[in-house]
């Protein structure tokens, strides 16, 4: 499934972490796997990319975001009252959706995607 079209869109992510943390850097390397950072500063990214998906809450997530980059997909979950936050990636949305271990946030992502008829 690729729905990017040949014009490339710049997208805006907060990992709302530090990108000199553990965690940050695995963010930075897992969208770096996806897509080409263009900026990085405090606690976000810019990169190519076209958000496909955002929710509100959704399980212990306060949102889900998922964006369709050049070379696949980056799933970011921002977790409501830590910051544990998690992100998941793969060359398709089926493959992303294989490694979500959250039923709810699967379900929801399935959801807004058929009802944008992607």
């Amino acid at each position: 499934m690729n729905l990017m079209s040949e014009e490339k869109n710049v997208a805006k992510l907060d990992f709302e972490t530090s990108l000199f943390t553990i965690e940050g850097r695995t963010f930075l390397k897992q969208l770096s796997s996806v897509s080409r950072v263009l900026s990085v500063k405090d606690a976000g990214a810019e990169f190519w990319g076209d958000e496909k998906v955002k929710t509100g809450y959704v399980g212990d997530c306060k949102s889900v975001q998922l964006f369709e980059c050049p070379d696949g997909f980056l799933l970011f979950c921002n977790k409501a009252f830590t910051n544990n936050n998690w992100s998941a990636t793969g060359q398709t949305v089926a493959e992303v959706l294989d490694k979500v271990s959250n039923f709810d946030v699967k379900k929801k992502i399935e959801e807004e995607l058929s009802n944008a008829g992607a």
